[in-house]
């Protein structure tokens, strides 16, 4: 597999001048709206340093709410995301099961996951399990939520990605006689992850965001801790604690896409051109 992404074809040298130009004019406007919204702050007086300073005071008691609220929110995504990345992994092995009832059945929980909005899941699960007998925490509803739909849309991205892995490698494998499920998780999947890398880093970011939908159920996450403070504090000071909550947010997801970035030039480093080692007689099934 080339280093080129399964989502898109590489662009030629008359494509690549047209998106250096693109993205030219992009950060001028950017940084032109930039200056006038900071001007408009300061003519408002939104600039002044000392409203500024109650984000690191710790008499007023805000730098500990919104990292306790932080806390929270990572609490909540980093659950998430392990179980998610976990039953996404599962529903596409069932999607490419070669026995047409596993298929239909998986085929149609991932579809069904997919097209009900992850607030209404987060509702029915606040609401509606405990109308059925399930009592759960509001971490274990937020979880849940976030499982159920990602997971979804992680299936089809496992899938995607396998199935662009060429299917030279599987009529190799089949030709040695390996067991469907050895070349899944020691031919195809290695191969797979790092083209899939960055589709996954965008989607974890996406479910890092959702996690500010706690909030509706009375999770006390991130932006449920930034809308308390501004009703404690009034709306003078709305702007900057939004914006605080909202750094570490930016923080949190660069730092995200950092990691994944590393992960992604170490893996490829490692196996060069992303072709998978030779099996052992052990792991090969005639």
């Amino acid at each position: 597999m080339s280093d080129s992404t399964f989502l898109y074809d590489p662009l030629g040298p008359q494509g690549a001048r047209r998106i250096r130009w693109i993205s030219v004019v992009i950060a001028v406007l950017g940084l032109g709206l930039a200056v006038a919204l900071l001007r408009r702050l300061q003519g408002q007086g939104h600039l002044d340093p000392q409203d500024w300073a109650i984000l690191a005071d710790p008499d007023t008691g805000v730098p500990q709410t919104l990292w306790r609220g932080y806390l929270a929110t990572l609490r909540a995504a980093l659950l998430a995301m392990v179980l998610a990345v976990g039953a996404g992994l599962a529903l596409a092995v069932g999607r490419m099961s070669p026995i047409p009832p596993v298929r239909t059945i998986v085929g149609a929980v991932v579809e069904l996951l997919r097209g009900v909005p992850l607030l209404l899941l987060m509702l029915f699960a606040a609401l509606g399990l405990p109308r059925l007998g399930v009592e759960l925490s509001l971490l274990q509803v937020v979880v849940l939520a976030l499982v159920a739909y990602n997971s979804a849309v992680l299936c089809e991205i496992f899938r995607s990605g396998i199935a662009a892995v060429g299917r030279g490698q599987r009529e190799a494998a089949a030709a040695l006689g390996v067991h469907p499920a050895v070349v899944f998780w020691r031919v195809l999947l290695p191969q797979a992850i790092p083209a899939m890398l960055p589709v996954l880093v965008s989607q974890l970011v996406i479910l890092l965001k959702d996690t500010s939908l706690g909030y509706i159920i009375g999770y006390t996450e991130l932006l449920r801790s930034g809308r308390s403070l501004v009703e404690y504090y009034g709306s003078q000071y709305s702007l900057q604690l939004y914006l605080g909550a909202a750094a570490l947010y930016v923080v949190t997801n660069i730092a995200l896409s950092l990691v994944a970035h590393r992960l992604t030039g170490r893996t490829r480093g490692r196996r060069g051109p992303l072709v998978p080692r030779m099996l052992t007689e052990e792991e090969t099934i005639r």
